[in-house]
């Protein structure tokens, strides 16, 4: 039997035909392709402009596959942008953008079938919409995943406003990539490219809290949670959750019923951590076999080389188990066959 492939699990697409969608209907949504000062095309969600223009590579499928081939990684899972949540929209706006996301998703899909998966985009800010969204893009998109966001404007993952998606993605046997936007952080974390450096993975790692100490985790059992860059801080910092359980205020209580690394078999992380100390530390806490090979591309803080990332920091067995097996276990369902032909 062949060995599966290698996955990167963390990757953004912005179809052309989602970009002709925006200009062509967009505003009556609420959302516009716009120029800003610089001459460069950016997209304005509600009102919110995205951090960084709209970077050719999102688009470009050609490049996209040139840099795969370069770095030994046969299907990479799709997903959307996530300045592009648009979660402060109205329900009937954030819909209609989910489903135009989901539908250039499937696009590219189905233009490379051996070497694309996709990951969903739904409407959290309206749960009966998200879960309208996500039977739709598994169902009839074929779609092998979810990507939500760290928070729903305010609304941590626990909020029990949340349980029909969590509740539906468990259903449905649907993995859930949590990654964190920048639309609305104060101008004080932009300076210094604070906001990705440092807002990324601890947004990341309040949204890990959240899903631990919150008790999501413990209600579904059978969710599979992907924390993007690395699980922000949580590897570092998972005593510091564990002792909450008893040391927290009686009115700050986390409401699962055991310590936040009860739950650990259920979350994910990725690889890019800019570091093979940090990924070896990593490993050390999640076990090899909650790691999966990630790029973050086309973002100025991807890693150009996800594969040769893994096989520098880990043993040969270990780094075998992060570069094709652990992503079969993480995708495991009716969606997610991974095969190159």
């Amino acid at each position: 039997m062949p060995e599966p492939p290698i996955l990167d699990v963390h990757a953004h697409h912005v179809g052309t035909d989602l970009v002709a969608a925006i200009e062509d209907d967009g505003s009556a949504h609420g959302v516009r392709a716009v120029r800003s000062a610089d001459g460069k095309r950016r997209i304005d969600v509600g009102g919110r402009r995205t951090g960084l223009p709209v970077l050719p590579a999102l688009s470009d499928v050609a490049a996209r596959l040139r840099f795969m081939d370069d770095a030994g990684v046969d299907v990479q899972l799709v997903a959307g942008w996530m300045d592009l949540a648009g979660y402060h929209l109205s329900a009937a706006d954030g819909a209609w953008l989910a489903r135009r996301q989901n539908e250039a998703l499937a696009s590219v899909v189905a233009a490379h079938p051996a070497r694309f998966r996709a990951a969903a985009v739904v409407p959290l800010q309206d749960t009966a919409a998200a879960v309208a969204e996500l039977r739709h893009a598994v169902a009839e998109l074929g779609h092998s995943a979810v990507q939500i966001g760290a928070r729903v404007e305010d609304v941590g993952l626990d909020d029990p406003l949340l349980d029909p998606f969590w509740s539906e993605a468990a259903e449905l046997g649907v993995p859930v990539v949590v990654h964190p936007a920048e639309l609305s952080v104060p101008e004080r974390h932009r300076r210094l490219f604070l906001h990705i450096v440092v807002g990324n993975p601890a947004e990341t790692t309040f949204a890990a809290a959240a899903l631990l100490l919150g008790g999501v985790l413990e209600r579904h059992p059978s969710l599979r949670v992907l924390l993007v860059h690395g699980g922000g801080f949580l590897a570092y910092q998972l005593g510091r959750l564990d002792s909450a359980t008893e040391r927290a205020p009686e009115n700050a209580r986390p409401r699962a019923g055991n310590p936040a690394s009860a739950y650990l078999r259920q979350v994910y992380c990725d690889t890019v951590v800019h570091s093979p100390d940090a990924l070896r530390f990593l490993a050390s806490v999640h076990g090899d076999d909650r790691l999966l090979v990630g790029s973050d591309y086309p973002f100025p803080m991807r890693d150009g080389d996800p594969v040769g990332t893994v096989a520098r920091a880990l043993d040969g067995d270990a780094a075998g188990r992060v570069h094709r097996h652990n992503a079969v276990a993480f995708l495991k369902g009716g969606h997610t066959c991974l095969s190159t032909g």
